[in-house]
C-alpha cells in the first residue's frame, strides 16, 4: 500500500487548519507535556490527604548558602579562571517534565549525582514542604566552546537529569517557626555499604522567605522550588564524586537516599532512588 501524499493532503487542508498559531489565544503553554505530582500531604496533628500537582514551573537555587559573603568568594574565584558565571543566590529553572517522585530515574551517562534539598511546593493556595535531589549530570558544570567562551552553568547539567522529590509532604505553617532545626541528609551506597553524603540543617540555607520576596513566578498553584543544597560529608572517600573538578578515576553512585527530619515534631520524610545510566560504564557521555 503506497503512503499518503503529505504534500497533497496539506495543499487540501482547509484554510482553517492552516494558522501558523496552533493554540488559539496565543497560551503556548498549553502545549507543553503535562506532569502531574501525586503526594500525600501530613498536617500535623489532622488527618493526611492526597494532592494532585499539576506542575507548572520548576525552579532550581544555585549557591543558596546564607553566608553570602562565602558565596561571593566561591563565585569570584570561578570568574577568575576566567569562566562566565551566574550570580548569587539566583533561580535557574528545569522544563516541567523533569522532576518526578518515582523509585529510579535515568541519565545519559554514569557523571551525574544527586543533592539534597528542601522542596517548596505551591498547590492550592497552600505552601508545601517536601525533600528532594536535585539530581545534576556533572560533566557539563564546565564548559568550554567556541560558541560560548567558557562557562560554568549549572543550568545545563540540571536540565540533562530529573530531579526526584519525596512523596510526603508537611504543611509550611507546620515547620515555619522552627524551619532552621530541620536536618537534611542524604546517603549513597559504595562497595556495597550505605554511608552519610550530606547533613545539614536548613539554618545554612537561604529560608522559604527569601524566595516569596525576590521570586514572584513561585505565587502560581504547581509551582516548584528545590532550595538549594550543602556540602558533602568528609568520610565520604576521595574516589566518590563531591565536587572534584576533574572526573577522572571518580565513581557515581548509582543509588541516592534522602531525608528531611523534624526534631521539634519528631517525624521524617524520606526517598531514594537508583540512577540507570543510559550509556555502558567508562562512557564520558560525549
Amino acid at each position: 500500500m503506497r503512503p499518503p501524499n503529505s504534500a497533497a493532503m496539506r495543499r487540501a487542508a482547509p484554510e482553517s487548519h492552516r494558522s501558523n498559531n496552533p493554540v488559539k489565544g496565543g497560551d503556548i503553554h498549553a502545549m507543553l507535556m503535562n506532569n502531574t505530582l501525586v503526594m500525600t500531604a501530613r498536617p500535623y496533628g489532622r488527618p493526611s490527604h492526597h494532592i494532585e500537582v499539576d506542575v507548572k514551573k520548576v525552579g532550581c537555587s544555585r549557591n543558596a548558602s546564607r553566608d553570602t559573603l562565602t558565596t561571593k568568594d566561591h563565585l569570584a574565584g570561578i570568574r577568575s579562571r576566567g569562566y562566565q558565571v551566574h550570580g548569587a543566590a539566583g533561580v535557574c529553572f528545569r522544563s516541567r517534565y523533569l522532576i518526578t517522585n518515582e523509585d529510579a530515574i535515568e541519565v545519559q551517562g554514569a557523571q551525574t549525582s544527586g543533592e539534597v534539598e528542601f522542596v517548596a511546593v505551591r498547590q492550592a493556595g497552600h505552601i508545601f514542604i517536601s525533600v528532594g535531589s536535585d539530581h545534576n549530570d556533572r560533566s557539563l558544570e564546565e564548559l568550554w566552546t567556541t560558541m560560548l567562551g567558557k562557562v560554568f552553568d549549572t543550568a545545563k547539567s540540571k536540565q540533562m537529569a530529573p530531579a526526584v522529590v519525596a512523596k510526603d509532604a508537611w504543611l509550611h505553617e507546620d515547620v515555619r517557626d522552627h524551619w532552621d532545626k530541620i536536618v537534611l541528609r542524604s546517603f549513597v551506597t559504595v562497595s556495597g555499604r550505605s554511608i552519610p553524603y550530606q547533613e545539614f540543617t536548613l539554618a545554612a540555607l537561604l529560608d522559604l522567605g527569601f524566595y516569596l520576596q525576590n521570586e514572584p513566578w513561585f505565587q502560581q498553584d504547581g509551582s516548584v522550588l528545590l532550595g538549594g543544597t550543602g556540602g558533602t560529608l568528609p568520610v565520604v572517600p576521595e574516589d566518590i564524586y563531591k565536587g572534584q573538578r576533574s572526573l577522572r578515576n571518580v565513581s557515581f553512585p548509582c543509588d541516592f537516599r534522602f531525608e528531611m527530619y523534624d526534631p521539634v515534631l519528631k517525624r521524617t520524610i524520606a526517598h531514594s532512588y537508583k540512577v540507570i545510566s543510559l550509556e555502558e560504564p567508562g562512557s564520558l557521555s560525549l
